[in-house]
């Protein structure tokens, strides 16, 4: 829930043609696409209406995210559930709505699309399977929208990660080269002499190896951090 909560879907010009064609399917002149938190009720797209927020306690949409068809209430005057509510009594004075659950990919209900209108209406069969499709739609908007935002989150890390393995190993490239470069050296001294080594020049590749694994160890604990 609380990924869509952080997400910004204000500017989707999609949701904003889908919450018009609710409006004008329902004929009704207000029409919302809500999302719940714990006390509030955010607006993420509205038709008909300025408004940005409300108290989930009071709101329609509380009721109807319990359960997962459309919910209608033809006149709220006639329900106990609303007739005292804010919205009913006191301005826009709502008596109709109808309200279908938004579920997220994994099926929970964190808000809905909805319509108002101040006078009673008893919508047809055909008008709510419009608005089912609708809802449909807007929960297949928002998916996309957060995977496309999450792919680019995701491309970005990687070239972030890539960026720093290619400094990684320019840095690391002369460093690592010079510890080999002398083992072989060494290790050419060895083979002229028929592999008759000396001391010293056990001593100056054991140096030499020391040297090339401490490089290493830090090439590997460099590419660790970038996980």
């Amino acid at each position: 829930m609380q990924r869509y909560l952080d997400f910004s879907f204000e500017r989707d010009k999609s949701l904003k043609d889908i919450v018009m064609l609710a409006s004008h399917i329902l004929e009704s002149p207000v029409s919302l696409i809500t999302l719940m938190d714990k006390d509030v009720q955010w607006i993420i797209t509205n038709y008909g209406i300025e408004i940005d927020s409300m108290p989930r306690e009071t709101s329609f949409c509380t009721h109807c995210i319990l359960g997962d068809e459309v919910m209608v209430v033809a006149d709220a005057l006639e329900d106990d559930r609303f007739r005292e509510a804010p919205l009913v009594k006191y301005a826009p004075n709502v008596r109709f709505y109808a309200g279908v659950p938004l579920k997220s990919n994994d099926g929970y209900n964190v808000g809905t699309l909805c319509v108002f209108d101040n006078k009673p209406k008893y919508p047809t069969a055909e008008q709510l399977t419009c608005l089912n499709a609708l809802t449909q739609q807007v929960a297949n908007t928002m998916a996309l929208n957060m995977s496309m935002e999450l792919l680019k989150e995701s491309s970005s890390q990687i070239e972030s990660q890539y960026a720093a393995l290619r400094k990684i190993a320019y840095v690391q490239s002369h460093e690592v080269r010079a510890p080999l470069a002398n083992a072989l050296g060494v290790m050419g001294l060895i083979r002229d002499e028929n592999y008759e080594a000396g001391k010293e020049y056990l001593q100056i590749m054991e140096k030499s190896l020391r040297q090339l694994d401490a490089k290493i160890h830090s090439i590997v604990r460099a590419a660790n951090l970038l996980n």
